[in-house]
Order: structure tokens, then sequence, then C-alpha cells
């Protein structure tokens, strides 16, 4: 006996509702794990490596954040997957294994405005670091100076032995602490999307397209 249309709605809008938050939620809980990958990286990188960043980027950071949105990409369409047939089965009693799969339905119909691969390059920032005010040789620059040329000139090991130990260990350390930061907001972009509504393609967008794409035309087939 099939259920009135107003219940099937009803089922699933909360299959919609439900998996849309635990996708949100999920995101962005695994988004320190990444963080972690990509901060010893960071941690074991070599000072001159502050100075090509743009290398450091596509040698040591972009590979990690790539293979690790592959894999919750298709952890969470396997999960998906597993979540739509129940939710099909509680309403036509279908068997497992009967029906569409998620991922046929997501794209069924249309091609998506992404590509296969959920994974683009990452927004990294452009230009120097910038700093509060740090002392090279004497010499202090000022808050919101781009550190190009200083950084540039610690590369040289005459300038770094002249720091000494406590200030060149300092200087590193607080460059490196910048460079952090820029690439958490660049990944967090990436992931989660951009919190200003900007449009950026993010893993979590296209879940959720997809999500909205297979919700919609479980609802179009009820009509």
């Amino acid at each position: 006996m099939q259920l009135p249309v107003e219940i099937q709605h009803a089922e699933i809008l909360d299959w919609w509702e439900s998996e849309h938050e635990r996708i949100s939620d999920a995101l962005a809980d695994r988004l320190p794990g990444l963080y972690y990958l990509v901060d010893q990286q960071i941690e074991e990188m070599p000072f001159t490596n502050l100075v090509r960043r743009g290398k450091f980027k596509v040698e040591h950071v972009e590979p990690i954040v790539a293979a690790w949105m592959d894999k919750i990409y298709l952890e969470f369409t396997l999960e998906l997957d597993e979540s739509l047939r129940a939710s099909l089965h509680s309403l036509e009693g279908d068997k497992p294994g009967e029906g569409w799969s998620f991922k046929e339905m997501a794209v069924a119909g249309a091609a998506l405005a992404v590509s296969a691969s959920p994974v683009a390059a990452i927004p990294f920032f452009a230009g120097g670091l910038t700093t509060a005010g740090i002392t090279f040789l004497g010499v202090t620059v000022g808050g919101g100076v781009l550190l190009a040329t200083p950084v540039a000139a610690l590369a040289g090991s005459a300038v770094l032995a002249a720091l000494g130990p406590t200030a060149r260990t300092k200087a590193i350390a607080n460059l490196k602490s910048r460079l952090r930061s820029a690439i958490h907001a660049a990944i967090e972009v990436r992931v989660l999307g951009d919190a200003d509504g900007q449009a950026h393609a993010s893993l979590k967008g296209r879940l959720l397209s997809e999500l909205y794409s297979v919700a919609a035309k479980r609802l179009a087939l009820i009509e």
C-alpha cells in the first residue's frame, strides 16, 4: 500500500534536512584533523621555503589536502547512498541494492557545475606575510608591512647567524605561525565555503548540491 503523498513529502524533506545537518557538522568536526596534517609539514619545512611559499604549497600542502578531500568525499557519498536506500525502503519497501544509487540520482539528467572530483586549486593567499613588528638586525618592520624583502634577507646564512639563536628561532617561529594561519583560512574556504556567502567552490557545497539534487528528484517523482 502506497503512503499518502503528504507523508512521502515529509519523509523526503526530513531525510534531506537530517543529512544536510550531518554533512555540515561532520565536515567542521573533521577539519582540525586536516589542519594537523598540514601543520606537520609547516613545522618541518626549511626556512628557505618561507620565501618560496608557492613551491611549498604545490609540493607539500596541496597533495595532503587533495587526498584528504577525495577520501572524505568518497566516504560521505557512500554514507549518503546507504541513507538514501534506507529512506527509499521506508517509503517503498525496496530491497537493499534495488533502485538508483545516490550518485546515479545526483547526476541524472544534468551534469553538475563542478568536475567529477571535488578537489580544485586551494585559494592560498597572495603577496607577502605581515607582522605586528619584528626586529631584523636592529631594524623593526612595523605592523602591516609586507615582509618579502626581510624574509629574503633572512634566508642568507650570514644574516641568520647575525641574529643569534634566540632571535633567529623566534623570527622563524613567528613567520611559520603566520603562514600556518593563512593556510588554515584558505583550507577552510576550500572545505566549508566562505562564511560571508561569496561564491567559492567547496567540498561542503559539492556534497550539499548533490544532496539537494537527489531530494528534488525524489519529490518530483511522487508528484
